[in-house]
């Protein structure tokens, strides 16, 4: 039975959680408590930890490369691209009949330094103008009524537990 996290939604959400830590008073383990949870209600468990080390990541590359204002925008573009595109650049089916890009799968297909590492590919790929960029403005929430990303925007939109910051 596939029972595992697709790389792709643990690398969104602990981009999401690091994108939240910069805009709201919630800790990284307070967001990131709420992918774990959200997830492990499909799939195999996802431990908060994964996805805080990965956001964690996330910040300290923005950090290093200077980002500044831009780091938004690369998190931004970075949740943009996982979703539409897939790991070889093709874009990533979001409906069909027979197979959702949401579907678990049969291993465990992600870790904590391959996250950041498709991420840093990313911000590297935007800043060179190699892979395709969301127009401005763009938010997750445009894909609602897409019944297989549904439960996940719900998740991306749903309030930190304050009991999840502890």
């Amino acid at each position: 039975m596939f029972m595992f996290c697709p790389e792709w939604l643990v690398g969104c959400s602990a981009a999401y959680t690091a994108k939240g830590f910069l805009y709201s008073e919630s800790s990284i383990n307070g967001l990131a408590r709420k992918f774990a949870k959200g997830l492990s209600e499909k799939y195999e468990d996802v431990y908060f930890e994964e996805i805080s080390e990965t956001a964690e990541g996330i910040l300290q590359f923005l950090s290093e490369i200077e980002a500044g204002e831009e780091g938004v925008t690369y998190i931004d573009q970075y949740i943009f691209k996982r979703i539409y595109y897939q790991n070889n650049g093709s874009e990533r089916k979001l409906s069909g009949l027979f197979a959702s890009p949401t579907n678990a799968e049969k291993k465990k297909d992600y870790n904590v330094n391959n996250s950041i590492k498709i991420f840093r590919a990313t911000v590297f790929g935007i800043r060179n103008d190699t892979m395709p960029k969301a127009s401005p403005g763009w938010n997750i929430s445009e894909l609602k009524g897409n019944d297989n990303l549904d439960w996940f925007i719900e998740l991306v939109e749903k309030p930190v537990d304050v009991l999840d910051n502890f």
